[in-house]
């Protein structure tokens, strides 16, 4: 499990007006909350914690800092971004005890190209996050798993799944993690039927068209 240190600062001024400025000098506002600590509003430098994301979610943070919080342990529980630029504009820290057991999401890690895929099937994904119960320090940075083998129709559960010593989960370990699927095949549109013309019999089986160049027979005799 990655650990690394976050340096923050307390923030007393709350409002869109104060959060705006904050951004504007680099400052994402927080909070923080969880085990032993009272819910506090922060700030931290949003470069830093930008790079803290890069290397995933499932980070402990050491909190360096004001008094009340130096020394805290936390995880990123949420982070909200704006919908157009991306940029963070606030996040959510959760100080965790390290002798108590916490929920928490674990991504599964596709490792090759299975064989179905390459007879033509589709690798479908059905679990992207495991849902698991650990002690903080024993989170795994993910969970690896090996889908070579998989042929068309094949399929890999939870049951599979080789989790770390001290990680379970209660997901039913009959929910299916990813499976290989057949290709999806398009069916051919059949030819449309052409509708007679109003004022002629339809043909029947077998019967050839008449020729539209050739001149009726009373239009014949009349002509001579």
């Amino acid at each position: 499990m990655q650990r690394e240190s976050l340096e923050i600062s307390l923030r007393d001024a709350t409002g869109k007006g104060p959060a705006r400025r904050l951004r504007a000098i680099g400052r994402v506002p927080a909070v923080v909350y969880g085990s032993g600590v009272t819910s506090t509003k922060i700030t931290v430098d949003g470069h830093r914690l930008e790079e803290v994301l890069h290397h995933g979610a499932n980070i402990l943070l050491d909190l360096a800092g004001p008094e009340e919080l130096a020394g805290k342990l936390v995880l990123i529980k949420d982070c909200h971004r704006d919908s157009v630029s991306q940029r963070l504009v606030h996040c959510d820290f959760f100080s965790v005890d390290l002798a108590k057991p916490i929920h928490i999401g674990i991504p599964i890690r596709l490792e090759g190209r299975p064989a179905g895929v390459e007879m033509g099937g589709v690798l479908e994904p059905l679990i992207r996050d495991l849902a698991v119960t650990c002690l903080p320090l024993a989170i795994p940075d993910s969970i690896e798993l090996d889908v070579h083998a998989l042929e068309i129709g094949g399929a890999i559960h939870v049951r599979d799944l080789v989790l770390p010593e001290g990680v379970e989960t209660e997901v039913d370990l009959s929910d299916t993690v990813v499976h290989v699927i057949a290709p999806r095949v398009e069916e051919e549109e059949a030819p449309e039927e052409e509708e007679p013309v109003e004022g002629e019999a339809p043909l029947a089986e077998g019967e050839a068209a008449p020729d539209a160049t050739e001149a009726p027979a009373e239009a014949k005799s009349d002509s001579g």
